[in-house]
């Protein structure tokens, strides 16, 4: 995913797991209750998900040195193992070694339950490079045996608290598509209408 923030210095452009001072990993800190997803931020304080959404799990870790990532996935699965559609939640924090802050100014500006948020459409027609968030978001569907769909269209959400803009909730909405061209205007409304549609902010 493209982040608009400035890097105090070069660090590992790795994946690495999120480690404690006194060493070992560090947990999710946000907790799943059934299709339910807490939520440490203002303006609300939980994320309900459709019932027919299976839970693929959470995982933490340093995203390309840069950044505290936690990461939470929802999907409807077919039989055969295949998504059809899913939830990416991602809690993001800047870590102190890097300065500025998150920028989607150049994203659409959208209200969702009496907040603001910024929204961009893409679509997926190729697999994700190896040590991005996205990688990592499907590394949880395949310890599950879930395949993602491609192509997919997907709507990414970013929530950014105007009060510490070094923090930003991402929810990413995706679904199986037949198209591998750039999507039209109309199909980008309909998406975000489509992944406000499946999720319920509680205050």
């Amino acid at each position: 995913m493209t982040r608009l923030f400035a890097i105090a210095a070069v660090l590992a452009a790795t994946m690495t797991v999120a480690a404690q001072p006194g060493g070992g990993t560090i947990t999710p800190a946000h907790a799943v209750r059934g299709n339910s997803l807490g939520v440490e931020l203002p303006g609300f304080s939980a994320i309900n998900v459709q019932r027919s959404f299976r839970y693929a799990g959470a995982q933490r870790f340093i995203l390309k040195g840069v950044a505290d990532a936690e990461q939470h996935a929802f999907a409807e699965v077919d039989p055969a193992g295949a998504i059809t559609r899913f939830y990416w939640f991602q809690f993001e924090s800047l870590l102190p070694a890097a300065t500025g802050r998150y920028d989607y100014s150049k994203d659409t500006a959208v209200e969702f339950a009496g907040l603001q948020w910024r929204a961009q459409v893409r679509r997926y027609t190729a697999p994700p490079e190896p040590g991005g968030d996205q990688a990592a978001l499907y590394g949880l569907f395949s310890a599950r045996q879930w395949r993602p769909p491609l192509p997919a269209l997907r709507a990414r959400l970013v929530y950014v608290p105007a009060d510490d803009p070094r923090r930003e909730l991402m929810i990413i909405y995706a679904e199986a598509t037949t198209s591998s061209g750039p999507p039209a205007a109309q199909e980008s409304a309909d998406l975000i209408g489509r992944a406000q549609a499946g999720l319920r902010l509680i205050p």
